[in-house]
């Protein structure tokens, strides 16, 4: 009787510890489904950035670009700035050298 119950207590515990094992690889196999869905997640947030980062750094280039062009430009406009204030002052005073022929000549 004896050796029957402590059978039968040693049954229904490996029965507890079987049915422990089983709800623990379900909730083992439930967190690898959850961390493999995670992972793809952060996989694709992971190239949207990398792609967003690298559409930025190229943005950033062509800007530098750009502007080293915009400031060449402004360099040019200065200067043709001058020179047209230069070609219009010799304008003015060829102007003026005519009219006063054409008057002394009156």
């Amino acid at each position: 009787m004896i050796y029957s119950k402590h059978s039968l207590l040693l049954c229904i515990l490996m029965l507890g510890w079987l049915n422990s094992t089983a709800a623990l690889a379900r909730d083992v196999g439930r967190e690898q489904y959850m961390v493999t869905a995670a992972q793809k997640d952060y996989d694709a947030a992971k190239a949207a950035y990398d792609s967003a980062s690298q559409q930025v750094s190229a943005q950033e280039k062509r800007l530098a670009q750009e502007q080293s062009l915009l400031d060449q430009k402004q360099q040019l406009l200065s200067a043709a700035q001058v020179q047209l204030s230069k070609s219009k002052a010799q304008l003015d005073q060829q102007l003026q050298a005519l009219e006063r022929a054409w008057n002394k000549g009156r």
